[in-house]
């Protein structure tokens, strides 16, 4: 809730103590509360005790007391009897009761008994025909009369139901009043804490609200965009690209009385960045049923978009990539079993080496599916211990060198690697993923640099090729999964997008990271790091 709200509740609040303040002394009384009925009491927004001249100690027990008596009710609304002395005499109100001092110390009975004041319980049934307000309890002086108590109780005077009709309204008045500024900061905590942008707007389509998801979204500030054009701010469009006349503004389609739930369309931020939403508008109508306010409520779905093209690509892609070594598989599988034909040794070792090397391929394919389904689920176990980085690096590349004789393949590891914590498994499936797509990617020249540091806390290696290099809006997206630079179905380099997610996944399962430099058609180096097995020792400096 705003500041703006909180004082006016606590103003409201003040006011409806005043009006049980000015009851209470219109009836001589000197200490009472208010006890709003049932039917009135909201738990919401009001509370069900108004006392006056009463502390949160005392008023519990003053509430007890009083309700031990009569009630009033429509036929006698207002009830009027003495107040024994032992009933007042533990409530600490600053009374002189006869016989008795505000200690409970007899006193005696000398002449100043006759200046010890008695008191008297009055209860005032306030009501109107939608029904009961409260009970109004008071402690005043005995013998004390209001001006609608000069023929006594039994005979009131219609004044006194006049009056007890105008408090009602104005209480009620009151406390509808609290239930309106109570609702307004629900109201405004879920308008300000909404994870979904809201803006509001006049009849005339100038925004008057706009919460701070809005401003996320945009990047527009709500004190820029106050009184302007909603239109102008967001600048919509369809999701082909194309303007939105005025005509299809979805705050000017539910003034016309049409739903809007859910429209996909695109708008623009502060900078210009288009991005995808979904609205819902609905409308605030007078009395007469005429527009006054609009409501825009905006959603973002770039991420939803950008899943729904990952799982299009994923179609594409993995179709294309399983047709591939399945047709070559079954092209040469059904040349070897054709009964006219004849083969020598080496045409039939070449086709059944065909065959191998497809059916390797489809089974590295479907083995990387499998891990990434089990990565997305969670189910990545890791078998970690001390590992040599050297030795593994070693490995790794003379099985690429005897893979790919025509690569020039550099190392550059220091006289002394730490030892890492790691799972070495998965350690050797990121390097060869890594060196696999240098090559792939370097189609010209394949040169190659592996190279390793040692800072306090990890250890850095390094793979720079010199191929193609990748774009710089797409060095933060090839992590993700099934995400190829360019188009991946017009790429002649086989691959589903899942490598360098696996990647990922693997390092930061270890505590690790993984990066990458790139210039566009001059190559790319790739970084990841591992945790030390033990941590470096800082020289000790001694002033």
């Amino acid at each position: 809730m705003s500041l703006s709200l909180v004082l006016q509740s606590e103003n409201l609040y003040t006011q409806m103590t005043i009006l049980i303040g000015s009851a209470i002394r219109l009836l001589h009384g000197e200490w009472g509360v208010f006890v709003v009925s049932n039917e009135a009491f909201d738990p919401q927004s009001s509370t069900e005790y108004i006392p006056y001249r009463l502390d949160e100690a005392t008023l519990p027990l003053f509430v007890a007391q009083m309700q031990l008596g009569l009630q009033p009710n429509f036929q006698q609304p207002l009830l009027v009897e003495p107040v024994p002395s032992a009933q007042l005499t533990h409530l600490h109100l600053g009374l002189e009761l006869e016989g008795t001092n505000v200690y409970g110390k007899h006193e005696e009975q000398d002449e100043q008994a006759s200046k010890v004041q008695t008191y008297e319980r009055c209860a005032l049934y306030i009501y109107d025909q939608a029904g009961p307000l409260g009970i109004l309890y008071i402690v005043r002086p005995a013998a004390m009369r209001s001006c609608f108590e000069h023929g006594g109780t039994d005979a009131l005077s219609g004044t006194l139901f006049l009056w007890i009709a105008q408090q009602a309204a104005s209480m009620r008045f009151a406390l509808k009043a609290q239930a309106l500024v109570k609702e307004q900061g629900r109201l405004a905590a879920i308008f300000q804490s909404s994870a979904e942008g809201i803006l509001t707007v006049d009849h005339a389509l100038r925004i008057i609200d706009f919460n701070p998801a809005m401003e996320r979204l945009t990047g527009w500030r709500e004190s820029e965009v106050l009184g302007r054009f909603y239109f102008d701010v967001l600048r919509p469009k369809d999701r082909q690209g194309n303007d939105l006349g005025l005509e299809n503004s979805p705050i000017l389609q539910v003034f016309a009385g049409r739903e809007v739930v859910n429209r996909e369309m695109m708008v623009a931020a502060r900078d210009g960045q288009r991005f995808d939403v979904a609205v819902t508008a609905s409308c605030v109508r007078s009395v007469r049923g005429e527009p006054m306010n609009g409501i825009l409520t905006v959603r973002d779905i770039t991420r939803e978009r950008q899943q729904e093209e990952q799982r299009s690509t994923f179609i594409s892609v993995v179709s294309h990539e399983l047709q591939t070594p399945i047709a070559i598989i079954k092209g040469y599988a059904s040349t070897l079993a054709r009964t006219d034909a004849h083969f020598n040794e080496q045409a039939l070792r070449t086709r059944l080496l065909a065959i191998e090397e497809e059916a390797d391929r489809l089974n590295k394919l479907v083995g990387n599916l499998l891990y990434a389904s089990r990565i997305q689920a969670g189910g990545l176990h890791m078998e970690i211990a001390p590992l040599d980085l050297t030795t593994l690096i070693e490995v790794v590349v003379r099985r690429l060198r005897a893979k790919s004789p025509d690569a020039v393949i550099t190392t550059l590891l220091p006289p002394y690697l730490p030892m890492v914590i790691a799972d070495r498994d998965r350690i050797e499936e990121v390097l060869q993923n890594l060196l696999d797509n240098a090559i792939k990617y370097s189609p010209r020249k394949r040169e190659i640099t592996i190279t390793a540091r040692a800072t306090g806390e990890e250890v850095v290696i390094s793979v720079r090729d010199a191929g193609m290099g990748i774009a710089l809006r797409e060095q933060e997206q090839i992590f993700e999964r099934f995400h190829r630079v360019g188009n991946p179905m017009k790429q002649t380099t086989p691959g589903a997008g899942l490598g360098l997610y696996i990647c990922r996944a693997i390092l930061e399962a270890h505590g690790g990271r993984i990066w990458v430099e790139s210039t566009l058609h001059q190559g790319s180096t790739f970084a990841f790091s591992l945790p030390r097995e033990e941590k470096a020792q800082l020289p000790m400096v001694v002033f």
